[in-house]
């Protein structure tokens, strides 16, 4: 409804905007054209010009004019893939190369019948040309015109080298073949111009306002010289003002459709641009997801190699629930990678409630993983939970390796999910590992100084941050190639405390001299 009532508002608009347009046209046409008479007609040209060479030279621009239409129109078929101006160029190539120039030089030299009659034969067929540009046949394509501009210019040999009679005298002397021939271009230029009214196209109405032009010269050219003899250079001079405006018209269809190209390309271009920051994000995500799962994985083999030793049934069992929960988190970071590195903005749930990180709630699992039973642990993580048990469940997967951990009493619940605190403390203990192995690793939760926060401390006592910095700037990809890793999992660790309204801060500490990583989640409420 909304778009039927925006198309009868457009559409008087539209047409409002082509008659003003239109009309403006036509106004110049006429003030130019009139111009053009009053200083072409004989009682001025007569006796300081000579009228003959000058009709001659006139002509010759016409033509001149006429072929660069022509060629404009040819290249804007090409351009546009559209055959009509490919059909308009045949037929005004031809007119403005052979017919206008016969005209002006051959003509005058041969006075007899056959060679005007070649020329009005090959005339009308180009203007069959020209009506058949409105709505050229499908099966001749682009390339119909110029085989029908062949074969006219094969009737007007023909024509040419026939035998001279008294008949080709008679008929090429008779204005009556003339007058048909030019009425019959009237009509087209009519045509061009209802095509251009019918179409709403000031362009295309111009073309017709053109070739009207064009006919008005010629058929001015057959009536006025049977009752006066001067005729001055109004025929010549009105033609030229025809094909100037004809020419108008094509460049302006030329540069629409040069306008179109441009935007089509630019459109392409955007989606291009598009398609590649999508297949950039995506190979961000996937490289992200790599990561977080290999250090998820290092966790669990040596948690796998504690329970191979059959240590004490209390400390298998919290192994067993440990190594549960970390396949949790890597489950969720396999089906929903999105959500679980925090590219889904949280509270973006689906219409069943939100899951992990706001995203949607994991798909039941219909496949062969359901034979097996993990409990609870591949249940969507809640929005808030105990700092202290997610660490305990980190510091069991590595079964101590060095690791302290100290927690504060009473520690208010964060909101936040603990896959969360698990992903990042595990990214701080993978690069305490890779820049400062064998060293002892200290993991301390408390209240941040800063109220409405609790703060996580890792600390190493290896060399510190790398270049001799205070403090790191954490950025994608930045990496110490001595030490390996990709750069990856700091960012990925930032963004996520970023995301749930904490921070991720690394600096290097004295006493002794070593790597503190500190993490802050806001306290539930």
């Amino acid at each position: 409804m909304a778009s039927g009532f925006l198309g009868g508002v457009l559409g008087p608009e539209r047409r409002a905007r082509f008659l003003a347009g239109h009309l403006t046209d036509v106004l110049v046409v006429v003030v130019l054209a009139v111009l053009v008479v009053a200083v072409s007609r004989p009682a001025v040209v007569q006796g300081p010009v000579d009228v003959s060479a000058a009709t001659a030279v006139l002509t010759l621009v016409a033509a001149a004019v006429g072929s660069a239409a022509a060629i404009v129109a040819l290249v804007t078929g090409r351009l546009s893939g559209d055959p009509r101006p490919s059909w308009f160029g045949a037929a005004l190539l031809l007119y403005g190369v052979v017919l206008l120039p016969l005209a002006a030089l051959v003509l005058p030299q041969y006075p007899g019948g056959t060679p005007r009659l070649a020329v009005l034969s090959m005339l009308l067929i180009s203007l069959c040309i020209l009506v058949a540009a409105l709505r050229p046949p499908g099966s001749l394509g682009a390339w119909g015109g110029w085989a029908l501009a062949a074969l006219a210019l094969l009737v007007g040999a023909v024509v040419a080298t026939r035998p001279e009679s008294t008949f080709t005298r008679l008929l090429a002397a008779s204005p009556v073949y003339t007058i048909i021939v030019q009425t019959g271009w009237a009509l087209v230029a009519v045509l061009f111009l209802l095509d251009g009214y019918r179409a709403l196209s000031r362009v295309r109405a111009r073309l017709g306002l053109g070739l009207l032009v064009v006919a008005v010269s010629q058929l001015y050219r057959a009536i006025v010289p049977t009752v006066e003899p001067t005729s001055g250079l109004i025929y010549p001079s009105l033609r030229v003002v025809g094909m100037a405006v004809v020419l108008s018209a094509a460049l302006s269809i030329a540069l629409r459709a040069v306008t179109k190209m441009q935007t089509d390309y630019d459109r392409m271009r955007e989606n291009l641009y598009s398609a590649t920051d999508s297949l950039d994000r995506a190979a961000d995500q996937a490289a992200e997801r790599d990561h977080e799962l290999r250090n998820g994985l290092a966790g669990l083999a040596g948690a796998a190699h504690v329970l191979a030793l059959g240590r004490r049934d209390d400390e298998n069992a919290r192994l067993h629930d440990a190594v549960l929960a970390e396949l949790g988190r890597l489950r969720e970071l396999v089906q929903n990678p999105l959500t679980a590195l925090g590219a889904v903005p949280a509270g973006s749930g689906g219409d069943d409630g939100p899951g992990p990180r706001g995203g949607a709630p994991a798909p039941p699992r219909t496949d062969d993983s359901a034979l097996f039973d993990y409990g609870d642990a591949f249940a969507p993580a809640p929005d808030r939970h105990h700092i202290g048990d997610a660490l305990r469940t980190l510091v069991d997967l590595r079964d101590g390796n060095g690791i302290t951990l100290h927690t504060a009493e009473d520690l208010p619940p964060v909101a936040a999910p603990e896959s969360l605190t698990r992903q990042v403390v595990t990214n701080l203990l993978a690069n305490c590992d890779r820049h400062a192995p064998r060293s002892p690793v200290v993991v301390r939760a408390r209240l941040a100084d800063e109220p409405g926060l609790v703060a996580v401390e890792v600390r190493d006592h290896g060399p510190g941050l790398p270049d001799g910095q205070e403090v790191l700037e954490i950025v994608r990809g930045r990496h110490d190639e001595s030490a390996g890793g990709s750069g990856l999992g700091l960012h990925i660790s930032a963004e996520l405390a970023r995301e749930d309204g904490g921070s991720l801060v690394l600096r290097t500490v004295d006493g002794p001299r070593g790597c503190l990583a500190v993490l802050t989640l806001p306290v539930a409420r």
